[in-house]
Protein backbone atom coordinates (compact mmCIF):
# COMPACT_ATOMS: atom_id res chain seq x y z
CA UNK A 1 0.00 0.00 0.00
CA UNK A 2 1.16 3.56 -0.66
CA UNK A 3 2.23 5.68 2.29
CA UNK A 4 -0.47 7.82 3.87
CA UNK A 5 0.03 11.59 3.73
CA UNK A 6 0.08 13.53 6.98
CA UNK A 7 -3.39 14.40 8.33
CA UNK A 8 -4.46 18.04 8.54
CA UNK A 9 -3.73 19.79 11.81
CA UNK A 10 -6.24 20.99 14.42
CA UNK A 11 -9.56 20.43 12.63
CA UNK A 12 -12.44 22.45 14.03
CA UNK A 13 -14.94 20.97 16.45
CA UNK A 14 -17.72 21.28 13.86
CA UNK A 15 -15.66 19.44 11.25
CA UNK A 16 -14.86 16.65 13.70
CA UNK A 17 -18.50 16.36 14.71
CA UNK A 18 -19.51 16.07 11.05
CA UNK A 19 -17.05 13.28 10.36
CA UNK A 20 -17.25 11.51 13.73
CA UNK A 21 -19.72 8.88 12.51
CA UNK A 22 -17.48 7.98 9.57
CA UNK A 23 -14.46 7.68 11.88
CA UNK A 24 -16.42 5.44 14.27
CA UNK A 25 -17.65 3.28 11.39
CA UNK A 26 -14.12 2.91 10.01
CA UNK A 27 -12.83 1.86 13.44
CA UNK A 28 -15.63 -0.67 13.86
CA UNK A 29 -15.03 -2.01 10.34
CA UNK A 30 -11.33 -2.59 11.07
CA UNK A 31 -11.97 -4.17 14.46
CA UNK A 32 -14.59 -6.52 12.98
CA UNK A 33 -12.13 -7.75 10.37
CA UNK A 34 -14.38 -6.70 7.48
CA UNK A 35 -11.38 -4.90 5.98
CA UNK A 36 -7.84 -4.18 7.11
CA UNK A 37 -6.89 -0.68 8.32
CA UNK A 38 -4.61 -0.26 5.31
CA UNK A 39 -7.35 -1.26 2.87
CA UNK A 40 -9.88 1.02 4.58
CA UNK A 41 -7.58 4.03 4.33
CA UNK A 42 -6.61 3.24 0.75
CA UNK A 43 -10.26 2.80 -0.25
CA UNK A 44 -11.33 6.16 1.16
CA UNK A 45 -8.41 7.99 -0.42
CA UNK A 46 -8.81 6.48 -3.86
CA UNK A 47 -12.57 5.91 -3.86
CA UNK A 48 -13.77 9.05 -2.05
CA UNK A 49 -10.85 11.38 -2.71
CA UNK A 50 -10.12 12.02 0.96
CA UNK A 51 -6.54 13.27 1.36
CA UNK A 52 -6.04 11.02 4.40
CA UNK A 53 -7.69 7.72 5.25
CA UNK A 54 -9.99 7.79 8.32
CA UNK A 55 -7.80 5.58 10.49
CA UNK A 56 -4.63 7.49 9.64
CA UNK A 57 -6.59 10.67 10.41
CA UNK A 58 -7.60 9.28 13.81
CA UNK A 59 -4.03 8.22 14.53
CA UNK A 60 -2.90 11.77 13.80
CA UNK A 61 -5.28 13.36 16.30
CA UNK A 62 -4.13 14.26 19.78
CA UNK A 63 -5.56 11.68 22.24
CA UNK A 64 -7.17 14.52 24.21
CA UNK A 65 -8.95 15.72 21.08
CA UNK A 66 -10.22 12.19 20.42
CA UNK A 67 -11.47 11.90 23.98
CA UNK A 68 -13.15 15.31 23.88
CA UNK A 69 -15.16 14.31 20.81
CA UNK A 70 -15.88 10.75 21.94
CA UNK A 71 -13.70 9.24 19.22
CA UNK A 72 -12.32 5.78 19.85
CA UNK A 73 -8.64 5.02 19.66
CA UNK A 74 -8.03 3.56 16.20
CA UNK A 75 -6.83 -0.03 15.79
CA UNK A 76 -3.10 -0.47 15.29
CA UNK A 77 -1.88 -0.10 11.74
CA UNK A 78 -1.53 -3.47 10.03
CA UNK A 79 1.66 -4.56 8.34
CA UNK A 80 1.94 -7.04 5.52
CA UNK A 81 -1.81 -7.55 5.22
CA UNK A 82 -1.83 -7.01 1.47
CA UNK A 83 -0.87 -10.37 0.01
CA UNK A 84 -1.50 -9.38 -3.59
CA UNK A 85 2.07 -8.16 -3.99
CA UNK A 86 3.22 -11.72 -3.31
CA UNK A 87 0.55 -13.45 -5.42
CA UNK A 88 1.16 -14.07 -9.09
CA UNK A 89 -1.75 -14.87 -11.37
CA UNK A 90 0.57 -17.19 -13.34
CA UNK A 91 -1.28 -16.38 -16.53
CA UNK A 92 -4.56 -17.68 -15.12
CA UNK A 93 -6.37 -14.56 -16.29
CA UNK A 94 -4.43 -14.04 -19.51
CA UNK A 95 -7.59 -14.85 -21.46
CA UNK A 96 -9.84 -12.13 -22.87
CA UNK A 97 -12.22 -10.56 -20.36
CA UNK A 98 -15.97 -10.48 -20.86
CA UNK A 99 -18.11 -7.48 -19.98
CA UNK A 100 -21.88 -7.99 -19.75
CA UNK A 101 -23.62 -4.66 -20.23
CA UNK A 102 -23.31 -1.50 -22.29
CA UNK A 103 -24.18 1.31 -19.87
CA UNK A 104 -21.95 3.90 -18.22
CA UNK A 105 -20.07 1.50 -15.96
CA UNK A 106 -19.74 -1.21 -18.61
CA UNK A 107 -18.35 1.34 -21.06
CA UNK A 108 -15.92 2.73 -18.50
CA UNK A 109 -14.63 -0.70 -17.47
CA UNK A 110 -14.30 -1.68 -21.12
CA UNK A 111 -12.22 1.41 -21.88
CA UNK A 112 -10.02 0.81 -18.82
CA UNK A 113 -9.32 -2.75 -19.96
CA UNK A 114 -8.63 -1.79 -23.55
CA UNK A 115 -6.20 0.91 -22.45
CA UNK A 116 -4.45 -1.72 -20.34
CA UNK A 117 -4.04 -3.93 -23.40
CA UNK A 118 -6.65 -6.51 -22.39
CA UNK A 119 -8.72 -8.14 -25.19
CA UNK A 120 -12.34 -7.50 -24.22
CA UNK A 121 -15.58 -9.09 -25.39
CA UNK A 122 -18.72 -7.08 -24.61
CA UNK A 123 -22.08 -8.84 -24.35
CA UNK A 124 -24.87 -6.47 -25.42
CA UNK A 125 -28.63 -6.92 -25.58
CA UNK A 126 -28.76 -5.66 -29.16
CA UNK A 127 -26.49 -4.74 -32.03
CA UNK A 128 -27.57 -1.12 -31.56
CA UNK A 129 -26.46 -1.02 -27.91
CA UNK A 130 -23.20 -2.71 -28.85
CA UNK A 131 -22.53 -0.03 -31.47
CA UNK A 132 -23.37 2.73 -28.98
CA UNK A 133 -20.80 1.32 -26.56
CA UNK A 134 -18.19 1.02 -29.30
CA UNK A 135 -18.86 4.59 -30.46
CA UNK A 136 -18.77 5.93 -26.93
CA UNK A 137 -15.46 4.27 -26.09
CA UNK A 138 -13.96 5.46 -29.37
CA UNK A 139 -15.17 9.03 -28.75
CA UNK A 140 -13.68 9.01 -25.25
CA UNK A 141 -10.33 7.83 -26.59
CA UNK A 142 -10.48 10.39 -29.42
CA UNK A 143 -10.90 13.08 -26.81
CA UNK A 144 -7.88 11.77 -24.90
CA UNK A 145 -5.85 11.87 -28.11
CA UNK A 146 -6.98 15.44 -28.80
CA UNK A 147 -5.84 16.48 -25.32
CA UNK A 148 -2.47 14.80 -25.74
CA UNK A 149 -3.16 12.19 -23.07
CA UNK A 150 -3.16 9.20 -25.42
CA UNK A 151 -1.17 8.50 -28.56
CA UNK A 152 -3.23 7.88 -31.68
CA UNK A 153 -1.38 4.60 -32.23
CA UNK A 154 -2.27 3.47 -28.70
CA UNK A 155 -5.92 4.37 -29.32
CA UNK A 156 -5.98 2.32 -32.50
CA UNK A 157 -4.28 -0.60 -30.81
CA UNK A 158 -6.73 -0.48 -27.90
CA UNK A 159 -9.84 -0.32 -30.09
CA UNK A 160 -8.59 -3.31 -32.10
CA UNK A 161 -8.91 -5.37 -28.90
CA UNK A 162 -12.66 -4.75 -28.62
CA UNK A 163 -15.22 -7.31 -29.76
CA UNK A 164 -18.97 -6.97 -29.24
CA UNK A 165 -21.61 -9.68 -29.40
CA UNK A 166 -25.22 -10.40 -28.51
CA UNK A 167 -24.55 -14.13 -27.96
CA UNK A 168 -23.55 -15.26 -24.43
CA UNK A 169 -21.69 -18.29 -25.80
CA UNK A 170 -19.25 -15.93 -27.52
CA UNK A 171 -17.84 -15.29 -24.02
CA UNK A 172 -16.74 -18.93 -23.71
CA UNK A 173 -13.10 -18.03 -24.35
CA UNK A 174 -13.01 -15.46 -21.55
CA UNK A 175 -11.26 -16.27 -18.30
CA UNK A 176 -13.69 -14.15 -16.33
CA UNK A 177 -16.80 -12.14 -17.09
CA UNK A 178 -17.77 -8.93 -15.28
CA UNK A 179 -21.45 -8.05 -15.22
CA UNK A 180 -22.08 -4.30 -15.15
CA UNK A 181 -25.82 -3.99 -15.67
CA UNK A 182 -28.42 -2.03 -13.68
CA UNK A 183 -28.10 -2.12 -9.88
CA UNK A 184 -31.14 -4.37 -9.40
CA UNK A 185 -30.75 -7.70 -7.67
CA UNK A 186 -33.12 -9.68 -9.89
CA UNK A 187 -31.60 -8.24 -13.07
CA UNK A 188 -28.14 -9.28 -11.96
CA UNK A 189 -29.30 -12.70 -10.81
CA UNK A 190 -31.01 -13.44 -14.10
CA UNK A 191 -27.95 -12.40 -16.09
CA UNK A 192 -25.55 -14.48 -14.00
CA UNK A 193 -27.89 -17.48 -14.28
CA UNK A 194 -27.78 -17.16 -18.09
CA UNK A 195 -24.00 -16.91 -18.04
CA UNK A 196 -23.69 -19.88 -15.67
CA UNK A 197 -25.82 -22.00 -17.99
CA UNK A 198 -23.76 -21.02 -21.03
CA UNK A 199 -20.12 -20.69 -19.97
CA UNK A 200 -17.54 -23.29 -18.95
CA UNK A 201 -17.39 -24.18 -15.27
CA UNK A 202 -13.91 -22.67 -15.05
CA UNK A 203 -15.10 -19.17 -16.01
CA UNK A 204 -15.13 -16.82 -13.02
CA UNK A 205 -18.22 -14.63 -12.85
CA UNK A 206 -17.77 -11.18 -11.33
CA UNK A 207 -20.30 -8.51 -10.40
CA UNK A 208 -19.68 -4.77 -10.38
CA UNK A 209 -22.35 -4.22 -7.74
CA UNK A 210 -21.95 -1.21 -5.46
CA UNK A 211 -24.71 -1.86 -2.94
CA UNK A 212 -25.67 -5.55 -3.02
CA UNK A 213 -23.68 -8.49 -1.67
CA UNK A 214 -22.05 -11.24 -3.66
CA UNK A 215 -23.99 -13.74 -1.55
CA UNK A 216 -27.42 -12.44 -2.50
CA UNK A 217 -26.52 -12.04 -6.18
CA UNK A 218 -25.10 -15.56 -6.50
CA UNK A 219 -27.81 -17.21 -4.35
CA UNK A 220 -29.27 -19.28 -7.20
CA UNK A 221 -25.96 -20.42 -8.69
CA UNK A 222 -24.26 -23.78 -8.00
CA UNK A 223 -21.55 -23.83 -5.34
CA UNK A 224 -18.95 -24.97 -7.86
CA UNK A 225 -19.16 -21.66 -9.74
CA UNK A 226 -16.70 -19.01 -8.53
CA UNK A 227 -18.50 -15.69 -8.16
CA UNK A 228 -16.81 -12.55 -6.81
CA UNK A 229 -17.24 -8.78 -6.91
CA UNK A 230 -14.90 -6.54 -8.84
CA UNK A 231 -16.31 -3.14 -7.96
CA UNK A 232 -14.86 -0.45 -10.21
CA UNK A 233 -15.57 3.21 -9.48
CA UNK A 234 -16.96 5.79 -11.90
CA UNK A 235 -15.33 6.95 -14.12
CA UNK A 236 -13.67 3.55 -14.39
CA UNK A 237 -11.17 4.67 -17.02
CA UNK A 238 -9.66 7.11 -14.48
CA UNK A 239 -10.47 5.85 -10.98
CA UNK A 240 -7.78 3.57 -9.60
CA UNK A 241 -9.73 1.73 -6.91
CA UNK A 242 -11.29 -1.72 -7.33
CA UNK A 243 -12.97 -3.42 -4.36
CA UNK A 244 -12.42 -7.19 -4.52
CA UNK A 245 -15.00 -9.19 -2.57
CA UNK A 246 -16.11 -12.79 -2.24
CA UNK A 247 -16.64 -15.77 0.01
CA UNK A 248 -13.88 -17.59 1.89
CA UNK A 249 -14.25 -20.59 -0.43
CA UNK A 250 -13.04 -18.39 -3.28
CA UNK A 251 -9.90 -17.15 -1.49
CA UNK A 252 -7.55 -18.39 -4.22
CA UNK A 253 -9.68 -16.71 -6.90
CA UNK A 254 -9.75 -13.49 -4.88
CA UNK A 255 -5.95 -13.47 -4.53
CA UNK A 256 -5.60 -14.03 -8.26
CA UNK A 257 -8.14 -11.28 -8.91
CA UNK A 258 -6.17 -8.79 -6.83
CA UNK A 259 -3.02 -9.61 -8.77
CA UNK A 260 -4.93 -9.11 -12.03
CA UNK A 261 -6.32 -5.77 -10.82
CA UNK A 262 -2.78 -4.55 -10.20
CA UNK A 263 -1.75 -5.80 -13.62
CA UNK A 264 -4.33 -3.58 -15.34
CA UNK A 265 -3.01 -0.54 -13.46
CA UNK A 266 -5.62 -0.39 -10.69
CA UNK A 267 -5.35 -0.70 -6.90
CA UNK A 268 -7.29 -3.54 -5.24
CA UNK A 269 -8.68 -3.52 -1.72
CA UNK A 270 -10.16 -6.62 -0.13
CA UNK A 271 -13.19 -6.55 2.15
CA UNK A 272 -15.86 -8.82 3.55
CA UNK A 273 -19.13 -9.41 1.75
CA UNK A 274 -21.42 -6.83 3.36
CA UNK A 275 -23.56 -4.26 1.59
CA UNK A 276 -21.64 -1.17 0.63
CA UNK A 277 -18.26 -2.92 0.90
CA UNK A 278 -15.78 -0.28 2.18
CA UNK A 279 -16.36 3.05 0.45
CA UNK A 280 -20.15 3.12 0.26
CA UNK A 281 -20.51 1.55 3.70
CA UNK A 282 -18.55 4.48 5.15
CA UNK A 283 -19.52 7.28 2.79
CA UNK A 284 -23.31 6.89 2.54
CA UNK A 285 -23.96 6.94 6.35
CA UNK A 286 -21.61 9.96 6.62
CA UNK A 287 -23.77 11.79 4.07
CA UNK A 288 -26.90 10.79 6.00
CA UNK A 289 -25.37 12.10 9.24
CA UNK A 290 -24.69 15.41 7.49
CA UNK A 291 -28.31 15.71 6.33
CA UNK A 292 -29.57 15.02 9.85
CA UNK A 293 -27.32 17.76 11.23
CA UNK A 294 -28.56 20.05 8.46
CA UNK A 295 -32.18 19.22 9.38
CA UNK A 296 -31.42 20.26 12.98
CA UNK A 297 -30.26 23.69 11.82
CA UNK A 298 -26.61 23.11 12.75
CA UNK A 299 -25.43 24.72 9.50
CA UNK A 300 -26.40 25.48 5.93
CA UNK A 301 -25.39 23.19 3.10
CA UNK A 302 -22.98 25.80 1.80
CA UNK A 303 -21.35 26.23 5.22
CA UNK A 304 -20.87 22.48 5.70
CA UNK A 305 -19.46 21.99 2.22
CA UNK A 306 -16.96 24.82 2.61
CA UNK A 307 -15.94 23.54 6.01
CA UNK A 308 -15.19 19.99 4.85
CA UNK A 309 -13.24 21.22 1.85
CA UNK A 310 -11.21 23.76 3.78
CA UNK A 311 -10.76 22.03 7.16
CA UNK A 312 -10.36 18.40 6.06
CA UNK A 313 -9.33 18.75 2.42
CA UNK A 314 -12.24 16.71 1.04
CA UNK A 315 -12.68 17.26 -2.72
CA UNK A 316 -16.38 17.97 -2.13
CA UNK A 317 -18.50 18.73 0.88
CA UNK A 318 -21.28 16.27 1.79
CA UNK A 319 -24.09 18.22 0.11
CA UNK A 320 -22.13 18.86 -3.06
CA UNK A 321 -21.43 15.13 -3.19
CA UNK A 322 -25.08 14.18 -2.62
CA UNK A 323 -26.11 16.50 -5.45
CA UNK A 324 -23.49 14.92 -7.72
CA UNK A 325 -24.58 11.36 -6.87
CA UNK A 326 -28.26 12.31 -6.92
CA UNK A 327 -30.52 12.64 -3.90
CA UNK A 328 -32.60 9.72 -5.17
CA UNK A 329 -29.58 7.46 -5.67
CA UNK A 330 -28.21 8.45 -2.24
CA UNK A 331 -31.57 7.72 -0.59
CA UNK A 332 -31.83 4.36 -2.36
CA UNK A 333 -28.33 3.35 -1.24
CA UNK A 334 -29.12 4.49 2.30
CA UNK A 335 -32.35 2.50 2.28
CA UNK A 336 -30.51 -0.67 1.23
CA UNK A 337 -28.02 -0.28 4.09
CA UNK A 338 -30.85 0.40 6.55
CA UNK A 339 -32.86 -2.63 5.42
CA UNK A 340 -29.80 -4.86 5.70
CA UNK A 341 -28.89 -3.73 9.22
CA UNK A 342 -32.02 -2.31 10.86
CA UNK A 343 -29.81 0.33 12.49
CA UNK A 344 -31.99 3.46 13.05
CA UNK A 345 -29.00 5.68 12.29
CA UNK A 346 -28.99 4.34 8.74
CA UNK A 347 -32.62 5.23 8.03
CA UNK A 348 -32.64 7.90 5.30
CA UNK A 349 -32.80 11.39 6.80
CA UNK A 350 -36.07 13.30 6.42
CA UNK A 351 -34.40 16.18 4.58
CA UNK A 352 -33.05 13.79 1.96
CA UNK A 353 -36.43 12.15 1.40
CA UNK A 354 -38.13 15.56 1.16
CA UNK A 355 -35.87 16.61 -1.69
CA UNK A 356 -36.53 13.35 -3.54
CA UNK A 357 -40.29 13.78 -3.11
CA UNK A 358 -40.03 17.35 -4.42
CA UNK A 359 -38.13 16.18 -7.51
CA UNK A 360 -34.94 17.95 -6.43
CA UNK A 361 -32.60 15.14 -7.44
CA UNK A 362 -29.33 17.10 -7.53
CA UNK A 363 -27.33 18.24 -10.52
CA UNK A 364 -29.27 16.12 -12.99
CA UNK A 365 -32.54 17.92 -12.14
CA UNK A 366 -31.04 21.39 -11.78
CA UNK A 367 -31.25 21.47 -8.01
CA UNK A 368 -30.88 19.50 -4.81
CA UNK A 369 -29.27 20.94 -1.71
CA UNK A 370 -27.79 23.53 -4.07
CA UNK A 371 -29.16 25.32 -7.12
CA UNK A 372 -27.54 23.95 -10.29
CA UNK A 373 -29.40 26.00 -12.88
CA UNK A 374 -27.10 27.71 -15.40
CA UNK A 375 -27.83 31.18 -14.02
CA UNK A 376 -27.11 30.37 -10.38
CA UNK A 377 -24.54 28.50 -8.33
CA UNK A 378 -25.79 29.49 -4.88
CA UNK A 379 -26.98 27.08 -2.22
CA UNK A 380 -30.73 26.96 -1.73
CA UNK A 381 -30.63 24.87 1.41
Amino acid sequence: MSQEPAPPEAPSATALNLVSGLLADATAMARSGLASPADIDTAMRLGAGHPVGPLAFLNGLDPRTRARHGLAEPPPADTGSDRSDQVSDDGAWDHPVGIAGTGTMASGITEALLRAGVPTVVLARSHASAERLRAGVAASMDQAVAKGRLAASDRDRALSLLEATTRPDDLAGCGHVIEAVAEHRDTKRELLARLDATLPESTVLATNTSSLTVGEIRADLPERRAVIALHFFNPAKAMKLVEVVGAARDTAVLDTARAWVRRIGKVPVRCGDERGFVVNRLLIPYLNDAVRAFDSGAFTAAEADALMRQALGHPMGPFELIDLIGTDVTAAAQTMLYEASGDPRLKPADGLLRLVADGRLGRKSGGGFHDHTPSSSRSTA
